[in-house]
């Protein structure tokens, strides 16, 4: 999924130079706040910076906006000046500054334009997280057994996260014991994968860290599954997940063979590569391990701790420039694999998703994230009724874009009996974090995908693509 560049959106222009003196790198070692003001908004910016033996990392944190953690590409200074690059999230270098006298502030311009006078601080930014699925006034109809909150932290695979959730909550519902899965067991295999394509294509094929549902069911049904106990994806067990570095990694070397490799690469060799640079950073996995004392291969764990089906399975959306009841490959960026969507009307797509929560089939979700706030997903109050063709408009023209999985759970009611999903989530950007309620109305206009058991769909709708299934 795309995410975490919304906030960049009003900084493109590219900052001239400053000419100072003294190098002050180790000066910057930790956290400078300032307040970025306009005419039209006022925004604090926390930047932090981390100094390593080999390098310096730089973070920016946005209370104002609800976000935290955002990786900077670059961080460097060149004697009393410091510079900030973004490039990744598309705004060049968002901050020039230099270092006063003093070293306890940094007078400079933020997204080449707008003055930003920085200076030390020990304030910490805290997302909020909401762990109770019940909010007050809220009344809950329906709730399904599900695991716990997970948190992806600082890394792009809310993919991941949201498929095991969803598929932790299938193996509840078929009688298995709750069992917590690792989501970074299949990165590496997903990575792995994409990376041959995109060198395959020449370079014209999607690679990154966004991915789809398709990817971590597919990785469920080749590899099997592990408990988060056994492998958690990163060396330290104790630290952060943040996969930034290993991204920009992996990106150059797939880079790499693209731009170098002609006679002088093999399927074997650059699969070998992408695979050291993904176990150097997260680990390896075991092919054998031991969970509540027995033993284990990841096969033998998925097929006899959860016991899903990945043939059970089916992705659904509802788009009318291809026709309905039949499947089509959807043309989204993650969409790498040229994986095939069940196509409904928005009404059958809809009962789809209430039929299925109250018959106790959890739903796993695929859509856009840049308007929810503050724990709730909801549509500003002249958006009443969303039709098919407010859908489609939406979609083509960039207003609903896939962003981010999540996983839905329930259905709760206000006091004025307005539907509301309850929805589990991953990452706690725009304080967001653990369980959000996400209007009727933002989950037809906003979502991309839904994914459900084929016996979540009612027996009248499943009459009409039966042939497709």
């Amino acid at each position: 999924m795309k995410t975490k560049s919304l906030i960049f959106s009003l900084f493109f222009l590219i900052p001239t130079i400053i000419y100072c003196q003294n190098n002050k790198t180790q000066v910057l070692q930790g956290s400078w706040m300032g307040k970025v003001t306009t005419s039209q908004f006022s925004m604090r910016a926390l930047l932090r910076f981390e100094l390593t033996k080999d390098s310096l990392k730089g973070f920016l944190d946005s209370p104002d906006q609800g976000l935290k953690d955002l990786t900077m590409d670059k961080v460097w200074t060149i004697q009393d000046s410091v510079f900030v690059d973004a490039s990744s999230l598309n705004a060049g270098i968002i901050f020039k500054g230099r270092i006063l006298p003093g070293d306890s502030v940094i007078d400079g311009i933020w997204g080449g334009a707008i003055g930003l006078r920085l200076s030390r601080t020990n304030y910490v930014f805290a997302l909020k997280t909401n762990l109770n699925p019940q909010i007050e006034g809220f009344k809950i109809i329906k709730l399904i057994e599900s695991s716990p909150i997970k948190d992806q932290q600082a890394t792009g695979v809310c993919w991941s996260f949201a498929t095991t959730s969803f598929i932790e909550t299938e193996a509840i519902r078929l009688g298995k014991s709750p069992v917590i899965l690792s989501p970074m067991f299949y990165i590496a295999p997903t990575y792995i994968e994409k990376a041959e394509k995109y060198i395959r294509m020449n370079g014209k094929s999607y690679f990154g860290c966004g991915d789809l549902t398709f990817s971590a069911m597919g990785a469920y049904n080749n590899f099997g599954a592990i408990p988060q106990t056994v492998y958690s994806g990163k060396k330290d067990s104790t630290a952060k997940y943040d996969q930034s570095d290993m991204d920009k990694t992996l990106l150059n070397k797939v880079k790499y063979y693209v731009n170098s490799g002609r006679g002088n690469m093999t399927t074997e060799g650059y699969r070998k590569d992408i695979s050291e640079i993904l176990s150097g950073n997260m680990g390896k996995a075991p092919d054998t391990f031991i969970y509540k004392l027995k033993s284990y291969t990841p096969k033998s764990f998925a097929k006899e701790m959860v016991g899903i089906n990945p043939d059970d399975y089916v992705e659904i959306t509802s788009f009318s420039h291809h026709s309905f009841y039949s499947k089509f490959i959807l043309e989204i960026e993650s969409n790498w694999n040229n994986n095939y969507y069940l196509n409904l009307p928005i009404n059958d797509f809809s009962n789809v998703i209430d039929y299925a929560l109250l018959h106790n089939f959890s739903v796993c979700w695929d859509g856009d994230t840049y308007e929810y706030n503050n724990g709730f997903a909801v549509l500003n109050d002249t958006i009443n009724t969303i039709t098919q063709q407010i859908r489609q408009t939406a979609f083509d023209n960039y207003t609903t874009t896939d962003v981010h999985n999540m996983h839905i759970i329930g259905i709760a009611e206000n006091s004025k009996g307005k539907r509301f999903y309850i929805v589990k989530n991953s990452s706690d950007q725009r304080n967001c974090g653990g369980y959000i309620y996400m209007s009727k109305e933002y989950l037809l206009l906003k979502t991309i995908s839904i994914m459900v058991n084929k016996d979540a769909i009612p027996k009248e709708i499943k009459k009409k693509v039966t042939a497709v299934l």
